[in-house]
């Protein structure tokens, strides 16, 4: 099956709409510099990774039914530099400017090929939207990069209250359509194999992932969102 038949097309969003111009762990420490923080990125990488991690499972969802995110962001970057500054140091102040600049264009861009790749879906007359595991933040940094116009809904798992692979916050993208469609006239396209590809799947939608880390003949993959244009554009994808 070609792209023949499909209606929806919806795109998850970290590595796979959007890429971080920088680790997120060099971030950190480069806004941490000020503030007396003597390391690098690679000091913290781990720390933040099982900080998320940790959160993630105290507090799911970026903490949409015991904390609010912002909090939840805080307490991840509390943990993440506890015992690497110094004592006089305000890591509220860290906190709040890490979840201000990760709203902007100074931590996020659009991935290649992404912009080219939506306005080629609509020139085909399908519906483009989002799905991803996010706080809401994400309404400001595509704004903030410029993309808010191109897409008919943007869902995060906060605001709905699930997170992929749910298949109800796919369930939500067929309803905010605006008509009826049935799952195989829908299109997921992410990173992740659980959360996007199973996931999407799962929901009876068809699933392409974005990424050089899986190898299988029985999933769908691209390298990059260019390579998977040129293929809708010389009519080789072949949905699974």
């Amino acid at each position: 099956m070609f792209l023949n038949g499909i209606k929806l097309v919806t795109f998850d969003v970290t590595n796979t709409l959007l890429k971080f111009r920088m680790p997120p762990y060099d971030y950190y420490a480069f806004v941490a510099h000020s503030h007396g923080f003597k390391g690098t990125g690679i000091d913290i990488k781990n720390r933040l990774l099982s900080s998320y991690k940790d959160l993630t499972k105290q507090h799911p969802n970026f903490g949409r039914d015991s904390i609010t995110w912002k909090r939840w962001w805080s307490r991840v970057i509390e943990m993440t530099f506890h015992g690497h500054l110094p004592t006089n140091a305000k890591v509220d102040v860290i906190s709040e400017k890490l979840i201000e600049d990760f709203k902007t264009s100074s931590c996020w861009e659009v991935a290649e090929g992404g912009v080219e790749l939506i306005r080629l879906l609509k020139s085909l007359g399908i519906v483009v939207g989002v799905i991803s595991n996010i706080d809401p933040r994400l309404h400001d940094i595509l704004t903030n990069l410029c993309i808010d116009g191109c897409f008919e809904f943007v869902l995060t798992s906060y605001e709905v209250g699930v997170c992929k692979p749910d298949k109800m916050i796919f369930e939500c993208a067929q309803a905010k359509y605006g008509k009826s469609i049935s799952s195989s006239q829908c299109l997921h396209i992410g990173d992740d194999l659980e959360k996007d590809y199973n996931g999407a799947k799962a929901a009876g939608w068809h699933a392409l992932l974005i990424t050089d880390k899986v190898k299988s003949h029985s999933v769908n993959t691209y390298s990059n969102l260019k390579e998977l244009h040129e293929a809708i554009e010389n009519k080789t994808l072949q949905l699974l």
